[in-house]
C-alpha cells in the first residue's frame, strides 16, 4: 500500500471527556477547547507584586534590547564541518 492509502486508514486517537468518547468534529473541538481553557488560565493574583514587577522589568529590558547581527556561515565553513 502507498503512504497515501495508509494515511486514509490510519485511525486518529479518540478523545474522551467525562466518560464519553467525542465522535464528531465539533465534539472534538469542544473537548480540546475545554482542555486548553483548563490548562491556560490568566494570572490574576496580585498577591505577589514584587514578582510581577520583576517580570515586567525583565520583559521591558528584553523588548528594548536590540538583536545582534547573526554570524553568517559560508559554504566553505559548512564543508569543513562535514570533513572527518
Amino acid at each position: 500500500m502507498t503512504k497515501r492509502v495508509m494515511r486514509v486508514f490510519t485511525p486518529s486517537p479518540l478523545l474522551v471527556t467525562l466518560g464519553r468518547i467525542a465522535l464528531s468534529g465539533s465534539e472534538n473541538a469542544k473537548v480540546l477547547a475545554d482542555n486548553l481553557e483548563t490548562q491556560f488560565q490568566p494570572v490574576t493574583d496580585p498577591s505577589v507584586p514584587v514578582v510581577i514587577e520583576m517580570v515586567d522589568v525583565a520583559l521591558r529590558s528584553y523588548f528594548l534590547t536590540h538583536a545582534s547581527e547573526p554570524k553568517l556561515t559560508n559554504p566553505g565553513e559548512v564543508q569543513e564541518s562535514r570533513e572527518p
